[in-house]
């Protein structure tokens, strides 16, 4: 006797979940739902040249993140300092070799989360060397 088939027509196709579900954060760029922090609103006056500026901030405004370049032998690290209601410290480091020393010829985009005590709102960043 015949195993009973079953028409592709009366199959009902997958269900793809919500699109809240199946996208992730980019590896580069602007992740959806944040926004790009004004230059009016960051202050790098005093730090160094060739450190990371680039900040953007979440839609709740309770993260902010440091997008830079890193590679080879140069890494970046980043932590929120003082938030005060005027201002939020992002302190930023650089470490590179020491002279000498090989390194991989490598660069590549990475994204540092930032969490602040409370929204940025229209408080300023300052970015500082640390």
């Amino acid at each position: 006797m015949p195993s009973p088939s079953i028409s592709s027509a009366s199959a009902s196709p997958p269900v793809a979940p919500p699109p809240s579900q199946t996208v992730g954060r980019p590896t580069q760029g602007i992740a959806p739902g944040d926004d790009v922090i004004a230059e009016t609103q960051v202050d790098a006056r005093t730090l160094p040249e060739g450190y990371p500026r680039s900040l953007v901030r979440s839609l709740d405004g309770k993260t902010l993140t440091l997008q830079a370049e890193e590679g080879g032998c140069r890494r970046i690290s980043a932590h929120v300092g003082e938030q005060t209601a005027q201002q939020v410290v992002v302190l930023i480091a650089v470490t590179t070799a020491k002279k000498g020393q090989m390194c991989p010829d490598y660069i590549r985009e990475i994204t540092i989360p930032l969490a602040l005590a409370e929204p940025l709102g229209t408080r300023t960043v300052v970015l500082r060397q640390g």
